[in-house]
């Protein structure tokens, strides 16, 4: 019968403990870079058309800024105007102002 002695329990103890901070510490690197990623991609696609790749052109209907893109006829409402047409009073009427811009603005 052999008897462990304590600085194996010790040490398996440590390894696991160091073995544990590795993994927390890769996770931690992993998020790291997905959110530099994410970073580069914002500011290479901003202001473009999801659509066609085309410079967009921010216009204003009823309060409500919209990214227009002139290539493409495509347009873009940030969270900030889809939360003003829910606040406003009258958000029939807002929602009616930009369908109207859309009839209106020249598209290709």
């Amino acid at each position: 019968m052999t008897i462990e002695k304590p600085s194996n329990i010790e040490d398996e103890y440590f390894a696991r403990e160091n073995a544990e901070r590795l993994r927390q510490l890769h996770h931690e690197e992993q998020k790291r870079l997905k959110q530099s990623e994410k970073d580069a991609l914002r500011i290479l696609h901003a202001g473009r058309c999801p659509q066609c790749g085309a410079l967009m052109v921010p216009e204003e209907a009823a309060g409500v800024s919209i990214l227009h893109c002139p290539a493409c006829g495509g347009a873009f409402l940030a969270k900030s105007a889809w939360d003003h047409i829910q606040s406003h009073e009258n958000s029939h009427k807002v929602v009616e102002a930009v369908l109207n811009w859309f009839k209106s603005a020249n598209k290709p």
